[in-house]
């Protein structure tokens, strides 16, 4: 299993039909069968975008990538603002520490703020899998979608259906 390290708005291309693919690997590790990869040397890290444990033990996962997606998520609802921008990196830790987090952006979805709040839970084992992410994700999709109120023809009568 890999570990990116570097989730962020910043590396997120786009295709020609708007599909989003992360970019730059430079980052990436490789992680033990534990799944968890213990940084040994000191290379310049995004610290914004790290996790607790990622910024006070070197200790990566794919659950380091996921708060580091949360912090996408933040990035992308509030329009590319810089997390913790008024924040020093000590300040920032001792913000996280305190059990405190980013706010909810404006045009953030309640349940959207919640999958981020779920991604930047204190303890490891508690923050969702990607694959969860992913569900959680295509439910929102389906209940907005739902909202909008598409209704479905009914070919024999030539009436709305909902």
């Amino acid at each position: 299993m890999m570990i990116h390290r570097d989730i962020a708005c910043r590396n997120v291309l786009l295709t020609d039909t708007n599909v989003a693919k992360l970019a730059d690997f430079g980052l990436c590790c490789h992680c033990n069968e534990t799944f968890i990869y213990q940084a040994t040397t000191n290379k310049r890290l995004p610290y914004k975008w790290l996790s607790i444990e990622a910024i006070v033990d070197s200790t990566f996962s794919e659950k380091s990538d996921v708060w580091a997606f949360g912090i996408l998520a933040y990035e992308a609802y509030s329009f590319g603002a810089i997390p913790y921008s008024t924040l020093t990196c000590e300040e920032t830790l001792e913000f996280l520490q305190s059990g405190s987090r980013l706010e909810k952006p404006a045009e953030a979805f309640e349940t959207l703020y919640e999958l981020m709040l779920k991604c930047w839970e204190k303890e490891v084992e508690v923050r969702p899998k990607f694959k969860d992410i992913e569900k959680y994700l295509r439910i929102m999709l389906e209940n907005e979608t739902f909202k909008y109120g598409y209704l479905a023809l009914d070919h024999s009568s030539s009436t709305p259906q909902e």
